[in-house]
């Protein structure tokens, strides 16, 4: 190179007999792949270079090398480079987080197990180009899967339960969330704008081709944190987001609601508002509904008398819903076919009521 220090060649770094997996890594480089072998390492792993790659080599069982904080460290996994892979791996007993990225393009998660690794199980957070695939997460007190703060977000093929969220994107910006599995959480699939948080938008995410069931899990979350106010028994639920898509998903089981719409008012003062707090351009259609708003959350029961397959609070422009539903708050939800003059109708109408009963 032109400041005469060679550059670094990549190549395959592998963890010694008696290593750990961060002295792999210390002697590693930008480009080289770390394999690590079958084995138990009690230890927190710190990455910063761009272009690698961490593998897990299975035993002979095919069981992936564990990475245990034992209830005691923060973060299993902290990566800061662009380009970074991880798979073939369990991460559990964490208080903070399983695998945490921050700040990186293009990050790919797969094949791996999360269990109990705090507040986030995999935690890509101001990241761009995110690929998470053929994840199984349980027993985190937020979200097992998250994406924050991020563009270009793809989760498909996870499954989750267990947890208080199982597959979430907040304040994010073109995401794809499909052909997930997501049971027994608390809420299964969560598209949020919160805020007072970097990123003032949630925009542009599609939800298809899940399977959202029986997410009737008490709430675990920290108390005093927004996770905690999330009454339990919700499939999917759209906080504040816009241009949200929702469809194909077979929705079943979930005690307060199949589908939830919300404004920001339902959880925060007026005075913490700083983003758009209404969901607009929200558009669900040709999923599947069964038996969900059977006992709502008293939260919900209290505020609507029961619970119902579709939950709107009737704020936002241009949500539609083409769906065919047993029970619905409003008990008529617009849709695409209606005329625009009749949805602007409707939309003054129920504000003009709420606002009466408010």
């Amino acid at each position: 190179t032109e400041s005469g220090v060679p550059a670094h060649e990549p190549t395959t770094v592998r963890v010694g007999p008696n290593e750990t997996i961060q002295q792999a890594v210390d002697r590693s480089g930008p480009g080289d792949t770390i394999e690590v072998p079958y084995g138990v390492y009690h230890e927190s792993v710190v990455l910063d270079w761009s272009d690698i790659k961490l593998v897990g080599i299975p035993n002979e069982n095919g069981d992936w090398p564990v990475i245990d904080g034992e209830g005691t460290r923060s973060d299993g996994v902290i990566a800061s480079g662009n380009n970074f892979e991880m798979y073939n791996f369990s991460v559990m007993n964490y208080t903070s987080n399983g695998v945490l990225v921050e700040g990186a393009t293009g990050v790919y998660l797969h094949d791996m197990y999360i269990e109990n690794t705090g507040v986030y199980g995999v935690y890509p957070v101001r990241c761009t180009d995110v690929l998470i695939e053929r994840i199984e997460a349980t027993l985190m007190n937020d979200a097992a899967i998250y994406a924050g703060k991020s563009e270009d977000v793809i989760i498909r093929d996870t499954l989750t339960y267990g947890n208080v969220i199982g597959i979430e994107l907040e304040n994010t910006v073109t995401g794809e969330v499909y052909n997930n599995v997501a049971h027994d959480n608390t809420v299964g699939i969560f598209i949020d704008l919160l805020p007072q948080l970097p990123s003032k938008v949630s925009l542009y995410t599609k939800v298809y081709d899940n399977l959202v069931e029986n997410n009737n899990g008490e709430n675990f979350g920290t108390p005093g944190t927004a996770v905690a106010l999330i009454p339990p028994g919700t499939g999917i639920l759209i906080l504040a987001a816009d241009e949200v898509e929702i469809y194909n998903n077979t929705i079943r089981g979930n005690k307060t609601g199949g589908l939830a719409v919300f404004n920001l008012g339902i959880g925060f003062d007026a005075n913490e508002i700083d983003v758009g707090p209404n969901p607009e351009h929200v558009y669900a259609h040709d999923n599947m509904y069964e038996n969900n708003g059977y006992d709502a959350d008293p939260f919900v029961k209290d505020m609507l008398g029961k619970g119902f397959d579709i939950i709107w609070d009737t704020n936002g422009a241009d949500n539609y819903f083409d769906e065919k539903v047993e029970s619905s708050f409003p008990p008529m939800l617009p849709k695409t076919s209606w005329p625009q003059p009749l949805y602007n109708l409707y939309w003054r109408l129920f504000n003009f009521i709420v606002g009466l009963v408010g």
